[in-house]
């Protein structure tokens, strides 16, 4: 599956289920017996990229041909009205959908060709703002009854596999000119702590912080370090600090939580 954000069903269903931004609903039709029912089960958050990624795994499964939407969209994206546009009206030549009221409602990867296959092999049922689940099986059940079988035009689609990445180890191999961090769990204070230490071994800064996203932005803004290794490695550092923080768990740095 191109999209790991959907949850697979039954591969020979016609049908697939779009929830919007309604996660409960998303998480109710899963442990129902719906998902058994339908292809796929999925979100969709954003008019974009969202879009895009839910176009891009429709049309590597032709054997999709209905998309129930159900659950309500998130102000502001209106990635529903956008979903909407992109089946009424497709997309124009330099990916925006045509008739979206987004202005970031825009596809860069796929072209109007892509989005007009689209259309042919996938018709639209909008449930919009319904979570009955009663009433989205009845859905599911008609379209099922309406199957005209899979899809029987090939679609070339950008992109490639992912690459695969084999697991390593992950150390620093250089010095950064700014210096090193000693990272430590001050767990009856419920904080982390950062020590910042100069390359010949004196104490420059000590930070306190309530999380790694906090810690990570401040080492960020106040320029203490200045190599994109070293902030991978911190913010991978930190999170295992207060992933240990708020698990009670035992915390040294460079070791496994």
């Amino acid at each position: 599956m191109s999209d790991p954000s959907y949850r697979p069903g039954d591969e020979d269903s016609p049908v697939a289920i779009c929830t919007l931004s309604s996660a409960d609903l998303l998480q109710a039709i899963s442990e129902s017996p719906i998902v058994d029912r339908v292809a796929m089960i999925g979100p969709l958050e954003t008019e974009n990229i969202g879009i895009e990624r839910m176009a891009t795994t429709l049309l590597r499964h032709p054997r999709i041909r209905w998309l129930i939407v159900c659950g309500d969209e998130r102000r502001g994206p209106y990635q529903a009205q956008a979903l909407h546009s992109l089946f009424a009206d497709g997309i124009e030549s330099d990916g925006a959908i045509a008739g979206a009221r987004s202005r970031r409602a825009r596809l860069p990867t796929l072209t109007p060709a892509h989005i007009d296959a689209l259309r042919r092999q996938v018709t639209v049922r909008e449930m919009i703002g319904e979570h009955d689940l009663d009433a989205i099986s009845r859905a599911v059940e008609e379209c099922r009854a309406r199957d005209p079988g899979a899809f029987d035009q090939e679609v070339v689609l950008p992109g490639a596999e992912p690459i695969v990445v084999p697991s390593r180890p992950f150390r620093l191999k250089e010095h950064d000119p700014n210096g090193f961090f000693v990272i430590l769990v001050d767990a009856s204070n419920n904080r982390l702590l950062v020590e910042h230490y100069q390359n010949d071994g004196k104490l420059g800064h000590s930070i306190v912080g309530p999380d790694a996203e906090s810690l990570c932005g401040a080492l960020i803004e106040w320029g203490l370090l200045s190599r994109l290794d070293h902030a991978a490695y911190l913010g991978r550092e930190l999170s295992k600090a207060e992933l240990a923080l708020r698990h009670s768990l035992s915390y040294r740095q460079d070791e496994p939580v």
